[in-house]
């Protein structure tokens, strides 16, 4: 759901932050906050283990799971209904959480925050308007993924000034108009963390990776880290001074499993109360069991075939066209996806606002139509290329395998080719794969975000190399526009360029699936994974 990024160095000065002592916090009201009384402990099985625990470094979706009850962030998600008597997170309204109000300047450049007051870190410090300006400078600072979120994916430099006027209040002035600001500030890439721990603990080194904050925490979440052994397990216990209502839960014992039956078989038994990561087919497999519920959101992700343009004969409109004619969608979905997910073609899936059910009609699977599409196109067949996989990737891998065969009918040999996650990760950003299988989404849920990196012709994350000029231009109108109705016409006429041009396969929008057992009582979903009101 969320990409792995190679981000500029920006190199940016780190300022110190006042750490003075505040009077005693007060108390804020999340939108699903939980009851104030927290009880048991909740056994929460992951599929991976978080990269780090440095929120300035977090990318992934595993990784920022954790990071966002470990931290505070200056706004979040609202809560809406979910499947199955749950609720889950409407990312299309974001609300106060630490910034508990804000003004927007008539030019929309300049946010005057107003802060809550009496908020402290375990340490004692504050968790003020000085510890964000410290939080966001040294994300800059160290040029990894939290300094892209910083920018909002913008290719320079968003935020012109932070201004400290007081322990409560904070202005942020930004160089061009950003109506997707507050949910970006809703990422757990820039939870706040209290700078009197990271400066005793190797302070911030410009483009350096902070090896201590990776193995431990900082902030004044919800939770705290009670201990963690990499890729192993992570206990976390209720944060007693939390500035909100206290979390649902006291304890929540986190193991990271990455063996898809060892998974499967502690949900069925009972062991787990809540798993996540488990594949489709696993799930599948519990159907009808009385004791566990299937929860299935929606989300931004989709499984993905690439076909970069700077590779002939990809670089061929008619020839690429024909490709997303000749992949069984339907049989897709229901034999490797088990049914959970939904067919579209475009740049937007379903869980976007942005999306456009008119504009983005499935394509048919249809081999007499890819096969006048590749005689029109002038490429001549057999044409033979490589696909790219990663290991451990199973859906990946069964959808290379059943469009192997279906094109081999149309003259195109398709040779896959499994990489590990890092020979994967470093050739797909290296644009150093001829074509390949990925699943991927954007973290922050807005389309000027996501075709930012996915589309944006300059983009170094942009591994289909797409590009269409006229696009850019409107996504950078877009992204400046804040009239809702007004950004959603452009969004459309860009979707009608993007879906002319063919540039990619989207297989199916994924639906993530989490396996409750039936003690579970209350569970949210929201895609970093808010732990908050979790309970049985």
């Amino acid at each position: 759901m969320v990409k792995a990024i190679s981000v500029p160095k920006l190199g940016l000065a780190v300022v110190a932050a006042s750490l003075l002592a505040l009077p005693p916090h007060g108390a804020v009201q999340p939108s699903h906050a939980a009851s104030p009384r927290a009880a048991s402990t909740l056994v929460v099985n992951f599929g991976q283990a978080p990269n780090t625990l440095d929120p300035s470094e977090g990318c992934d979706l595993n990784t920022l799971g954790i990071l966002g009850n470990l931290y505070v962030l200056l706004t979040q998600y609202r809560s809406q209904p979910g499947p199955n008597g749950t609720t889950q997170e409407d990312s299309t309204k974001i609300v106060p959480y630490f910034a508990k109000s804000w003004t927007i300047s008539p030019n929309g450049l300049v946010y005057k925050l107003t802060l809550h007051s009496g908020v402290k870190f375990p340490s004692g410090r504050p968790v003020d308007a000085a510890a964000v300006k410290y939080t966001f400078d040294r994300a800059l600072a160290m040029g990894s993924c939290a300094s892209f979120f910083v920018n909002d994916d913008f290719s320079t430099p968003l935020i012109k000034s932070i201004q400290v006027v007081n322990p409560t209040s904070l202005v942020i002035t930004l160089r061009q108009r950003d109506p997707n600001i507050l949910q970006t500030w809703a990422q757990p890439s820039l939870g706040i963390v209290d700078p009197s721990v990271v400066q005793a603990h190797g302070g911030v080194q410009a483009n350096k990776v902070n090896e201590w904050m990776a193995s431990h925490a900082a902030g004044a979440g919800p939770y705290l880290l009670q201990s963690y052994e990499p890729n192993s397990k992570a206990v976390l216990v209720a944060n007693p001074t939390y500035f909100g209502k206290p979390p649902a839960t006291s304890k929540i014992i986190i193991n990271f499993i990455n063996s898809d039956a060892t998974l499967l078989l502690q949900a069925r038994s009972g062991n787990a109360d809540v798993t996540m990561g488990l594949s489709k087919q696993s799930v599948h497999s519990l159907l009808g069991n009385s004791s566990v519920r299937i929860i299935a959101n929606n989300t931004a992700a989709s499984e993905q075939i690439g076909l970069p343009w700077s590779n002939p004969p990809f670089n061929n409109l008619q020839f690429r066209t024909a490709l997303t004619y000749a992949v069984p969608y339907q049989q897709i979905l229901s034999k490797v996806a088990f049914g959970y997910g939904s067919i579209f073609y475009g740049p937007f899936p379903a869980a976007m606002r942005e999306y456009n059910a008119g504009l983005e009609k499935p394509r048919p699977f249809d081999l007499a139509q890819a096969q006048a599409l590749i005689k029109a196109s002038g490429v001549a067949t057999p044409v033979n290329f490589n696909m790219a996989i990663a290991e451990g990737d199973p859906i990946g891998e069964q959808i290379g395998t059943i469009i192997q065969g279906i094109w081999q009918q149309l003259g195109i040999n398709v040779t896959i080719s499994k990489l590990s996650q890092a020979n994967y990760d470093s050739a797909l950003f290296s644009h150093k794969v001829q074509s390949y299988i990925r699943y991927d989404g954007p973290s922050v849920i807005d389309a000027g975000y996501y075709l930012g990196y996915d589309m944006q012709c300059s983009a170094g994350a942009n591994l289909s190399d797409i590009c269409i000029p006229q696009a850019d231009a409107l996504t950078a109108q877009a992204r400046a526009t804040a009239n809702p109705v007004q950004r959603q016409a452009l969004w459309n006429r860009i979707t009608q360029l993007w879906v002319a041009k063919s540039p990619k396969i989207t297989v199916y929008a994924d639906q993530y699936t989490t396996v409750l057992n039936k003690r579970v009582k209350t569970f949210f979903y929201s895609h970093d994974f808010d732990f908050r009101t979790w309970s049985k």
